[in-house]
């Protein structure tokens, strides 16, 4: 019998992570849910592109399509509308085109919800829950996090010299002048979108510290999603994502619970869609009547491959994965 250490290796830490994340949720009051991965519709986001399978419902049915979901959000919602409080789910979802250092097509996703609660609390989850997994691991959670950063996207922005407040003027035209002002390539055709990813990828996440966490707040309306946007300024959002050595580690919302809005987002993603050269997405009809009974929530995903990274100090997403993906 052949055996591989580094491979059983692998696994053991993914299990004692994967036990430590279960054992948190419990003592923590969550239910363990299970969704469906093959959905009628999902996330529409334009930058997000589903695996769509084709499928018999029964053995002579007529073909139809669904999609291997890239999160497990709208399902978790929907349960949230049936009256549960505190849930979770570990699941494995599917994006195409993904195939990077730091990405996979298929990689484990988990999600949690809170009722009655805000982002602050969602935060100090993300805390207790990262160093639940280090402690499993045996190894030191040493981003800091008694130091941790709060930062606005807008003052991360300024950091590398572009006003955000002036960018949005314009539907986002202000921003796409300012990158191409500093030299910043984008596609003729570019857009606010264009813009705002190239100075994250190019001047902000760089700039992020390596020795500890920093929680980037208020979002710019275009990029909520799922989420509330502020009340004390509609050009942005009640959204964060944390960041730790390098990495993009979670993503969180206070979430959006009117279903008209979240339709006219939906269709503004299919537009952007198309004019992206891409085909537009079907709309969860389903969520969006269950929507309008969902309490007030919050919600966040974190990539369990990249706080494994984090953890472990990997340099990419294979040394934290068990088989290896091909």
């Amino acid at each position: 019998m052949r055996q591989d250490p580094a491979l059983l290796e692998r696994i053991a830490r993914r299990d004692a992570a994967t036990r430590a994340i279960r054992a948190w949720f419990a003592d923590a009051g969550f239910v363990e849910v299970e969704t469906p991965m093959l959905v009628v519709g999902g996330g529409l986001e334009p930058h997000i592109d589903p695996l769509v399978v084709s499928l018999r419902l029964w053995p002579d049915a007529e073909v139809e399509h669904r999609y291997l979901h890239t999160s497990p959000e709208l399902a978790l919602k929907r349960v949230l509308s049936f009256g549960a409080g505190r849930i979770y789910q570990l699941a494995r979802v599917f994006r195409d085109g993904e195939r990077t250092a730091r990405h996979l097509p298929e990689f484990t996703l988990l999600e949690w919800y809170r009722t009655g609660a805000d982002l602050a609390q969602l935060a100090d989850d993300c805390v207790a829950l990262f160093r639940a997994m280090a402690r499993a691991l045996s190894v030191q959670c040493d981003w800091a996090w008694a130091d941790a950063e709060t930062r606005t996207v807008s003052s991360l922005f300024a950091d590398a010299g572009f006003d955000l407040d002036a960018g949005l003027v314009d539907e986002g035209r202000g921003l796409v002048d300012q990158v191409r002002a500093a030299g910043v390539a984008l596609r003729p055709q570019a857009d606010f979108e264009d813009a705002f990813f190239a100075v994250m990828e190019k001047h902000v996440e760089p700039a992020l510290p390596e020795d500890r966490a920093v929680v980037v707040t208020r979002w710019p309306a275009a990029m909520a999603a799922l989420a509330r946007l502020c009340d004390d300024d509609a050009r942005y959002a009640e959204r964060f994502e944390i960041y730790a050595r390098g990495l993009e580690l979670a993503n969180a919302f206070d979430e959006l619970t009117d279903p008209a809005e979240q339709r006219a987002r939906f269709e503004r993603d299919n537009a952007h869609r198309v004019r992206l050269g891409k085909a537009p997405l079907r709309i969860d009809e389903t969520f969006l009547r269950d929507l309008a009974h969902m309490p007030p929530a919050v919600g966040v995903a974190v990539g369990v491959d990249r706080v494994l990274m984090a953890l472990l100090g990997a340099a990419t997403i294979d040394e934290v994965t068990g088989l290896p993906w091909r």
